[in-house]
């Protein structure tokens, strides 16, 4: 108990020490707010769709943010606050919610919101034909299980008590809840527009944001300011994204540079010049994220668990990270990143051990005098860095006797769709958190039943803590669960952490109105920015 106590207390300390504001030149005097201009930013990949019940990366993520509004919110520091709810109540036991909402929210067709378009939009992502990447989020709600079985029409924990009246009734206590409802998935849909559009709504998506999609042709997608938002207009006029496939990092900071975008992330090299910079703002802050190596547990040589963690020991985390990202990012050994609830220090897990790995691969029958072990790992990014990384993966992995070949896939729904397919040895994967829980780590990437899950790794003893710790409202009984299951996946090895991401971007001089959170660049409220040229 002592432990666990103080691991948090040193982890919050250490978060907070660690968060930075941005650099570059002083104010001296804060400048009236200007209204006007275009906000240029760079997208990695492609964005698979942006109908919020559907979307799986963080690409669909950054713009349906933008295009969409929930119940609630996530402010600067992870709270939940109002966003088209004004206010909320809670019953005693936990299970049911009552909304109330905005009278002044409308969609960018024009009609006005109301609790039935919750009742819609949440039914919706329980419908067994659809098949939304949130399902699981919802299926606790009373009466989703009936509705799916096709023994009702509607789901009985969804009401609309008046026009603008919600209620939300839920089967069992879901610590979570409330996060979840401020999830990407949770954002409120017009039906007329979904029923007009079909699938198809994803490129054609109608919300209530402060920016409605304008086009999207090519490798660019462009916003416009909507005047009817329920805050006020947004300062900008328009947001342009620019879809560098394949994470072009370089290229990116060169059309940065070049003031032909308002944001760059940065890395290696290019990172420790701009830590510097006394011209650009240079922004760095936490994240709650994860890098790993994910292992198909179903493969036949990753099917031992002894060649799995083998591939754990072999891994010389903290010299790829000082070579290729100059310190940039900080080494994992557990699955939470430092900062999240239930983080553990003492799960830590395969450190550099060369030597145990190959005693491992030997037990497992691969050595000089026995089979030979070939892997292939996918990737969806061929940046320089990436490439750089990779390469010291395949040379530490070849100095314990395994041949890693690298095949790279840039488009990233390509990508998804092999990992959903099981067509893979390994893959090279980020995940950052949607709320800022726990399960958004252990289960979503690690339960069983997680469309998540492209690992195929089961263990029940691990879904039955996870599924405990759902309903555990007691915080540190909760961290106890989460902390013994973290444990026993690590030693299943199903994954290889490999570090915990740091935001870290640049922003022209001119750029005002900066809102970054631990959920990263995906959540920053464009609707507060303004430009400042003048």
């Amino acid at each position: 108990m002592r432990r666990l106590l103080v691991s948090l207390t040193v982890i919050l300390s250490v978060i907070i020490s660690c968060q930075q504001e941005p650099t570059g030149p002083p104010e001296k005097v804060q400048p009236e707010v200007r209204t006007g201009g275009v906000y240029r930013a760079p997208l990695s990949w492609s964005p698979r769709t942006l109908d919020p019940a559907f979307s799986t990366d963080i690409y669909s993520v950054t713009l349906i943010q933008q295009i969409f509004d929930g119940l609630v919110q996530f402010d600067q520091n992870l709270n939940v606050v109002p966003a088209l709810a004004t206010s909320w109540i809670v019953s005693s036991d936990g299970l049911v919610y009552t909304f109330n909402l905005r009278s002044n929210a409308n969609f960018h067709n024009g009609r006005q919101v109301t609790a039935e378009d919750f009742v819609y939009s949440f039914t919706r992502i329980l419908d067994p034909k659809e098949e939304s990447s949130a399902l699981s989020f919802f299926e606790r709600l009373k009466g989703a299980a009936a509705y799916r079985n096709g023994e009702s029409n509607e789901v009985s924990g969804l009401r609309a008590l008046d026009a603008h009246t919600l209620e939300i009734t839920i089967n069992e206590p879901y610590a979570p809840f409330l996060p979840v409802l401020a999830m990407i998935s949770s954002k409120v849909v017009p039906r007329e527009e979904v029923e007009r559009w079909g699938k198809d709504f994803g490129h054609h998506p109608v919300g209530t944001g402060a920016f409605r999609l304008e086009s999207w042709e090519g490798n660019q997608i462009v916003l416009s300011a909507n005047p009817d938002y329920h805050e006020g207009p947004p300062h900008l006029d328009r947001v342009v994204y620019t879809i560098y496939a394949g994470a072009q990092r370089q290229k990116i900071l060169q059309e940065f540079l070049a003031e032909r975008l308002e944001e760059a992330a940065v890395f290696g090299a290019d990172r420790e010049e701009m830590a510097q910079t006394t011209v650009y703002q240079f922004v760095r802050k936490p994240s709650l994220s994860l890098q790993f190596y994910g292992m198909n547990c179903t493969s036949a040589p990753l099917k031992d668990k002894r060649v799995r963690q083998a591939l754990g020991w072999a891994i010389n985390k903290e010299e790829i990270i000082r070579e290729v990202f100059k310190d940039q990012f900080i080494p994992a050994e557990t699955i939470l990143p430092p900062g999240m609830t239930g983080y553990t220090p003492e799960n830590a897990a395969y450190g550099y051990d060369p030597e145990r790995a190959k005693e491992l691969l030997a037990k497992a029958g691969y050595g000089p005098s026995q089979k030979k072990l070939s892997l292939t790992l996918l990737s969806a990014s061929k940046s320089n860095v990436a490439q750089k990384e990779l390469a010291m993966v395949a040379a530490h992995l070849a100095a314990v006797g395994v041949e890693l070949q690298i095949k790279y896939e840039t488009d990233w729904p390509t990508f998804e769709a092999t990992l959903n397919s099981g067509r893979f040895q390994l893959y090279r994967y980020f995940w950052s958190a949607d709320i800022p829980d726990p399960d958004n780590f252990l289960n979503v990437i690690c339960g069983s039943d997680s469309l998540y899950n492209f690992m195929r790794y089961s263990n029940p003893k691990v879904d039955r803590l996870l599924s405990q710790a759902l309903v555990e409202t007691d915080i540190i009984k909760r961290v106890r669960l989460y902390r013994e299951a973290e444990g026993m996946i690590l030693e299943d090895a199903p994954m290889i952490p490999f570090m915990y991401w740091v935001f870290e971007s640049v922003f022209q001089p001119y750029v005002k109105g900066l809102e970054i959170s631990a959920l990263g660049s995906p959540y920053i409220p464009l609707k507060k920015i303004w430009l400042d040229k003048q």
